[in-house]
C-alpha cells in the first residue's frame, strides 16, 4: 500500500471508541487506512507519534470572526486556532439584509484568508430571512440559524442587532422544523430581567465584576432556556443552546431530554468552567453571558462527564483588552481564544476530574460535527474522512501568554496559568497546520464546508 503520509505509533483517540494504540495512513487529504503496524505501507513522509495522543482535529463550533471590516480575522484567528488543534471553525455571522447577495463574495474572500477549514451559522432576524433559509441551506449548505434572544434598546443598537420577539422566534423555529436536518441555534439570555437589572446596579453606582454578574442573573439564562424549550415542543425545531452557563439552564435541558421530541444540544465554553464571578481577573471577565457561581463551574464539569453537555464552543472573539479602569458597562466584552482549549479540558477535566480522553475528542470534534451535519467528513478518525488530526502530548507543560496564543488579541483569562496537555503538530487534510507550537500553514489554504444534512 502506498500512502502520502503516515503516523506512526501513536495512542488513536476514536470518538464513541476509545484509545487505541495504531497507525493512521493518509492519501490525497483522506484518512485510507488505520492499522495496527504500517510496516507495509510506502510512505512519502512519516511521522513518529510515540508516546503521544492522536486525536481528531478539533471542530469549534463557536466564533464570531470577519465582523465589519475585519475579515482579516480569518487569516490571523484560523492561524492562531491551529496552534490549538482546530482544523474546522464555524462562524456567527449576521447581516439585517436578505444574505443571497453578499453570500458568494463572502465566502470567496474568507477562503482566500483561512488557514484551515470553515463554515457559517447566519443570525436570523427578520421574517424575509425567515423566508430565505431554505435557499441559504439549498445554495450555500448552510444549515444551522442563530436566534439571539439577548439584545434589546440600546444594547442592540450598539452591536446592530435587530431585536428577536417571541413571535418572531417562533416563526423562525416553525420554519427551522420543516427544514430536516436543520438546528436553531440559541443565545438564551432574558434580555428585559438583563435591562431592569442593569439599570438597578447603575443607579446603585455598582460597577465590578461581580455587579456585572447579577445584571444578568442566572434565572434569566434560564427563562430564556425554558422559553425556547417550550417553543421548541410546539415546533418539532431542534435547538443548539449556545454558551450554557448554568446548573439551573441545564437541569431544564436535562429534564426536556426525558420528555422526547425535537433534539437539543448543549455546549458552554472554557471560561465557564473555570472562572466565576469571584475570580480575580476583575473588570477583564466580562463577557456575555457572564461568569457565574462556582457551584455553576462543577454542574458544567458534571454535565460534560455525564453527556449531558454536547460541545465545547469558544465564542470566539477578537480585539484588543481594554484597560481595567473602563466601567464593566461601558467596556466591550473580552476576547476568548481557541488556543487553549484541549490544554484546559485535558488539565482540568482529564487529570483534575478523570474526564476521559475518548469524552474529550467526542465534544471537542465528534458531536459538533454531528450536529452540524459535518460528519464523519469532520470530527473522526475513519477511513474515508478528512485526515484532520491533532497530536497531543500529554506531559507537555507550557505557561499561557501571548507568545503561545499569536492572536491579534493581546489578552486571555489563562495568561499565567500553566497547563498540561498540549497539541504538538495539527493535520488538515494532511497538510501540517501546526508543529511545535509555531504554525506552519498557508494563508489560503482553508476549504468552505457545505453543509447539507445527509
Amino acid at each position: 500500500m502506498e500512502a502520502d503520509l503516515i503516523i506512526k505509533n501513536g495512542f488513536l483517540v476514536m470518538p464513541y471508541v476509545g484509545v487505541r494504540k495504531g497507525d493512521l495512513a493518509v492519501r490525497e487529504e483522506k484518512i485510507v487506512a488505520i492499522l495496527e503496524s504500517a510496516s507495509q505501507v510506502k510512505a512519502r513522509e512519516e511521522i513518529d507519534a510515540t508516546g503521544r495522543y492522536v486525536f481528531p482535529g478539533v471542530v469549534q463550533p463557536h466564533a464570531h470572526l470577519g465582523r465589519a471590516d475585519q475579515v482579516e480575522d480569518f487569516a490571523t484567528e484560523t492561524r492562531s486556532a491551529a496552534l490549538g488543534g482546530v482544523t474546522t471553525t464555524l462562524v456567527f455571522h449576521r447581516g439585517t439584509e436578505d444574505y443571497g447577495s453578499e453570500l458568494a463574495g463572502m465566502v470567496r474572500e474568507a477562503a482566500n484568508l483561512a488557514y484551515a477549514d470553515f463554515s457559517y451559522h447566519l443570525q436570523i432576524m427578520s421574517d424575509e430571512q425567515i423566508e430565505k433559509m431554505p435557499a441559504y441551506l439549498k445554495e450555500f449548505g448552510i444549515s444551522s440559524f442563530k436566534l439571539n434572544l439577548g439584545y434589546k434598546g440600546e444594547e442592540a443598537k450598539d452591536k446592530a442587532i435587530l431585536e428577536m420577539n417571541d413571535g418572531l422566534l417562533h416563526a423562525a423555529l416553525q420554519r427551522i422544523g420543516t427544514l430536516p436536518g436543520v438546528v436553531a441555534c440559541i443565545h438564551a439570555e432574558n434580555s428585559e430581567i438583563i435591562a431592569y437589572h442593569t439599570a438597578r446596579l447603575k443607579k446603585e453606582g455598582k460597577d465590578d465584576l461581580i455587579s456585572w454578574s447579577e445584571s444578568r442573573p442566572d434565572y434569566a439564562e434560564a427563562e430564556a432556556v425554558q422559553r425556547t424549550l417550550y417553543l421548541s415542543e410546539l415546533t418539532g425545531c431542534p435547538l443548539y443552546i449556545a454558551h450554557l452557563t448554568t446548573d439551573k439552564g441545564l437541569r431544564l435541558v436535562r429534564e426536556h431530554r426525558k420528555k422526547g421530541g425535537a433534539a437539543v444540544f448543549a455546549e458552554t465554553c472554557p471560561q465557564y468552567l473555570t472562572h466565576h464571578m469571584h475570580s480575580p481577573v476583575g473588570r477583564r471577565g466580562r463577557f456575555i453571558p457572564p461568569l457565574r457561581k462556582e457551584a455553576d463551574n462543577e454542574a458544567l464539569w458534571q454535565g460534560l462527564a455525564k453527556g449531558d453537555i454536547d460541545t465545547i464552543g469558544i465564542d470566539q472573539g477578537v480585539r484588543k483588552i481594554e484597560p481595567e479602569e473602563v466601567s464593566v458597562w461601558e467596556r466591550k466584552t473580552s476576547p476568548r481564544e481557541a488556543v487553549t482549549m484541549l490544554p484546559v479540558l485535558i488539565t482540568e477535566g482529564f487529570y483534575k476530574r478523570g474526564l476521559t480522553l475518548k469524552r474529550i475528542a467526542e465534544i471537542t470534534s465528534a458531536n459538533p460535527a454531528r450536529i452540524f451535519n459535518l460528519y464523519p467528513r469532520k470530527g473522526t478518525l475513519m477511513v474515508g474522512s478528512d485526515a484532520d488530526v491533532t497530536i497531543v502530548d500529554l506531559n507537555q507543560v507550557k505557561k499561557v501568554g501571548k507568545d503561545i496564543i499569536q492572536s491579534f488579541s493581546d489578552f486571555s483569562i489563562y495568561e499565567g496559568w500553566s497547563l498540561q496537555g498540549w497539541p504538538v503538530l495539527t493535520l488538515c487534510r494532511g497538510k501540517v497546520i501546526m508543529r511545535d507550537g509555531q504554525p506552519r500553514g498557508e494563508r489560503g489554504y482553508g476549504k468552505y464546508l457545505e453543509r447539507q444534512p445527509g
